[in-house]
């Protein structure tokens, strides 16, 4: 087996990260949620000259050197929540070449935390390939379900839940914590903005999966002051089974958490909830399938070296593009994918796939 290298050590507190904007506006929130300092913040803002004048991006493919995209910034909230509680195995779930799993299992690799990982069938790429091998090589325990039911149904009646070790992490490394950690990136934003890194945009444009990013996000952009409205561009299923999922009421539940939480913690609110602005538009025929509009917005942004996927970063783009099209305001496309090469680098674990994922490939 592979030597664990840990991420900062337990005693790690949140003096680590009393530099970030959140917590320069609001000292208190540093100790109660005191993230961990692994996520290289803040990302970079660019313009994106080859797409038009006034076309920008928030480069959160770049969140670590070794493994970017959005979820680098949750689980340095979450970890902080784990190691609290004291937990020592993390279970979460997702679809076949989930993002989050692979971030999940590179966490938990490096923590000396067990990960289980649930899955459910998406349509095979490389990308799902290459995300399963990752998964594999830091040593997660994947469970192939099929279905997304069947997968949701397998994480709720986990058999882990009888264990008091057990920490149970929504699909996307989402629960109530993280959500904090995209409302710091909004003031990240304030910042660059201020600095004159990029202009104040009329519209962010981020992909909506398991919520928080997006309601980070938007109670985030209220909180710093800015006019910005973030836009959010559904790319999973609205429900699992009969459960809403990915919808604007569950985003505006998340959101509604997170204010009355900041409330309840002495955060002078002195505005209404806000609402998100959602949109189902670009979502296509399901998860992870890809679009006409999101499979040219693959190729525009790979003319400027900017590398997306048909599941949740182009559909995305392609809504940012649309914009940027017939508005003479600057647009901002928040980055979400992860751009490193990590599988060069993942070290090899002794367990294997399983043979039920070995025959769905082969399948498709």
């Amino acid at each position: 087996m592979t030597k664990k290298i840990l991420w900062p050590p337990h005693h790690m507190t949140s003096a680590t990260h009393s530099t970030l904007p959140l917590f320069q506006a609001y000292p208190n929130l540093a100790d109660l949620l005191s993230p961990q300092s692994f996520a290289d913040i803040p990302t970079p803002a660019q313009a994106l000259t080859e797409l038009g004048k006034n076309t920008w991006i928030k480069r959160d493919d770049l969140t670590h050197k070794e493994y970017g995209g959005n979820k680098i910034r949750k689980l340095d909230f979450v970890l902080s929540d784990i190691r609290r509680k004291q937990k020592k195995h993390v279970i979460t779930f997702g679809a076949t070449g989930t993002n989050a799993g692979v971030a999940t299992a590179i966490m938990c690799h490096r923590n000396n935390l067990k990960c289980t990982i649930y899955l459910f069938d998406q349509p095979v790429t490389d990308t799902v390939k290459k995300n399963l091998e990752l998964m594999r090589r830091y040593g997660a325990e994947l469970i192939y379900k099929g279905s997304l039911l069947k997968t949701v149904l397998a994480y709720y009646l986990s058999p882990y839940r009888l264990h008091q070790d057990s920490y149970f992490l929504w699909a996307g490394c989402s629960n109530d914590v993280a959500t904090f950690a995209y409302v710091n990136a909004a003031y990240e934003l304030k910042q660059q903005i201020d600095n004159g890194d990029l202009p104040e945009p009329e519209n962010i444009f981020v992909p909506v999966g398991s919520c928080s990013t997006l309601a980070g996000l938007t109670l985030g952009v209220k909180m710093a002051g800015l006019n910005s409205k973030v836009v959010g561009i559904r790319v999973a299923p609205a429900y699992l089974g009969p459960f809403p999922a990915c919808t604007a009421g569950e985003v505006n539940k998340v959101i509604g958490k997170a204010y009355n939480w900041l409330k309840q913690n002495a955060v002078p609110l002195t505005f209404d909830k806000p609402e998100c602005i959602f949109s189902d538009d670009y979502f296509g025929e399901g998860y992870g399938c890809a679009t006409e509009q999101s499979q040219q917005a693959i190729n525009q942004f790979s003319q400027a070296g900017i590398q997306l996927e048909n599941t949740y970063s182009a559909k995305a783009a392609a809504a940012f593009l649309a914009q940027a099209a017939t508005s003479n305001k600057p647009q901002l496309f928040w980055n979400t994918f992860n751009s490193r090469d990590t599988l060069e680098n993942a070290p090899m674990s002794e367990r294997e796939l399983p043979q039920k994922i070995k025959l769905a490939i082969k399948a498709s």
